[in-house]
């Protein structure tokens, strides 16, 4: 019912250990891929040898380009945008799915990843399900219609602000707070930092620009 996309770059480290969280605290069916960079020959080696699925990034060298070759790579009903820094609480799925069958007008749930003060609040998620037929429809990006899910503008950050700023203006999003991912990232000190960090944070000041340039887009939607 559930592809797991998990991008991942310069962490073959974690392959294997991502793949094993998963695996103990997911129980309905799914299915993990991985979605490396061509040029990721450590990660491509770990990904053989933990045995996993994986493929090669064929959109923009960002998380946005990584998810979006996952999508197309997919096939469930359902697919969450993962990362390869997340602890997975068992029952995050149940509850994720509960929370959606509860609330059918909600194609973008989103899981409560323990860091970010905005999904504490329940306003933001930085890794949601998402419904396909959703995606398949309407798209997850204005300017880019039906089959689209992230902009691969940016080069890291503000993708998932962007996706989620969508999904709220079209009363698509729900918080799940039963749902926790929880987000091992390195500004709170649970996870060393490394090129992929360095990676994101030189094009922040850029991608905020955008951000702001493109806003209008999403405040604009007429249901």
């Amino acid at each position: 019912m559930i592809d797991i996309v998990i991008p991942t770059y310069g962490r073959p480290h974690r392959v294997a250990e991502v793949a094993a969280d998963i695996a103990a605290a997911t129980t309905v069916e799914h299915r993990v891929l991985f979605v490396i960079e061509a040029d990721d020959l450590a990660t491509d080696k770990a990904c053989q040898e933990a045995r996993v699925e994986y493929v090669t990034n064929e959109g923009a060298r960002s998380y946005g380009g990584a998810i979006n070759t996952g999508r197309r790579y997919s096939f469930n009903e359902w697919v969450f945008t993962g990362a390869d820094d997340l602890h997975f609480h068992p029952g995050w799925d149940v509850a994720a799915l509960a929370c959606a069958a509860a609330n059918p007008w909600a194609h973008v749930i989103g899981t409560d990843d323990l860091l970010n003060p905005y999904v504490k609040l329940g306003v933001h998620s930085t890794h949601s399900l998402v419904r396909r037929s959703y995606l398949d429809e309407v798209g997850g990006v204005v300017d880019e219609g039906p089959g689209s899910f992230l902009f691969e503008g940016f080069g890291h950050n503000y993708v998932d602000t962007e996706f989620i700023g969508t999904a709220k203006a079209r009363c698509v999003f729900r918080p799940c707070f039963e749902s926790v991912v929880a987000h091992l990232h390195e500004s709170a000190g649970l996870s060393p930092r490394d090129a992929t960090h360095d990676k994101a944070d030189a094009t922040y000041g850029a991608d905020a620009e955008l951000y702001e340039s493109r806003r209008p887009l999403w405040w604009t939607i007429s249901l």
